[in-house]
């Protein structure tokens, strides 16, 4: 199992590494200097020395190999550079705005999980009846609608038609706990829809597929009851598939997230990166997609390692 782990956590810094570069070439291929650009309306582009002095204050001025290696041996000991549109570090920003983004990925992990592999399994016990239908149908309508538009329809009906909850906003859980959770109840429930949905086709598949092998047959036939069946011997290796898709679902949520924040005013990583890209502010949007990227990577890597755990010939075989 260690060897497994290690292989797989070697390609992740692999990958890692190749984004890295990827990331930094990216800001190098924008016209002109991409600094210099995104501050064009705040130095007078006309004064030569005025714009050596800025070229110079971000290293642009030395070899792109040079520039490349100062700004990688800065971020990995936690200088991310200084943001271009408020002066402030890009480090204190991120560190400032991952604890909303955290919980809302925490309620949407919490919304998905909760309603997606329950769903799957009544739908899977309850096969053809009409409980299965009304579940099959509402992850059909779960998968199928954009998160803007729904995030539209529900503040219209839960905060205006119905005021039980507030439209938007965000307010810190330790300064007001049950504010903290009402605001966030709507984002959340908005971002982990789709995975709810995703997740609840995936395990009903997969456990029919499993309840038809022989070995569960046997179990029957040897006198276990239904629950031991099920909970025994078919929920683990139907689990296998699911998995992967708990993976994406997160990898789907981090996309979602620029969205549900913009839509309701969370001050997080997803709004800081929108209002980064409309500012053309290099060093925010160069943390944060390496940011994601880590992120990506750490989930693929414990959904391998839960590969690992769930089904034993893939350690081996690997």
């Amino acid at each position: 199992m260690g060897r497994f782990i290690g292989v797989r956590l070697l390609h992740a810094l692999v990958i890692l590494a190749l984004v890295t570069v990827l990331v930094f070439i990216i800001a190098q291929l924008m016209p002109g200097d991409g600094v210099l650009a995104a501050m064009a309306g705040s130095i007078d582009m006309s004064d030569a020395s005025a714009v050596e002095r800025v070229r110079k204050q971000y290293g642009l001025d030395q070899p792109i190999l040079v520039q490349f290696g100062d700004w990688l041996a800065r971020f990995v000991t936690g200088d991310w550079g200084t943001s271009i549109g408020g002066g402030e570090k890009v480090y204190d920003m991120f560190m400032r705005r991952l604890s909303p983004t955290l919980e809302l990925f925490l309620g949407a992990t919490i919304w998905s999980i909760g309603i997606g592999i329950p769903a799957g399994i009544i739908g899977a016990l309850k096969r053809n009846s009409a409980v299965d239908v009304a579940l099959t149908t509402g992850t059909m309508i779960g998968v199928s609608i954009p998160a803007f538009w729904e995030a539209i329809m529900l503040i219209y009906l839960l905060a205006v038609i119905f005021p039980i909850l507030p439209p938007s906003g965000y307010v810190p859980f330790f300064e007001d706990p049950w504010l903290n959770i009402k605001s966030m109840l709507l984002p959340t429930f908005v971002l982990g829809t789709h995975s709810a949905g995703l997740l609840a086709r995936y395990v009903r598949s997969s456990l029919l597929e499993v309840l038809g092998q022989d070995y569960i047959r046997t179990a029957r036939a040897k006198g276990f009851s239904e629950r031991a069946v099920i909970v025994l011997h078919a929920l683990k290796p139907a689990m296998i598939p699911v998995v992967t898709v708990i993976g994406l679902a997160w990898a789907h949520m981090l996309g979602g997230a620029f969205f549900v924040e913009v839509i309701f005013a969370i001050p997080g990583l997803g709004r800081m990166s929108v209002d980064a890209i409309f500012q053309k502010d290099f060093p925010v949007m160069q943390a944060t997609l390496i940011a994601v990227t880590l992120n990506v990577l750490l989930v693929n890597l414990l959904v391998d390692i839960l590969y690992g755990y769930l089904d034993p010939r893939i350690r081996v075989r690997r």
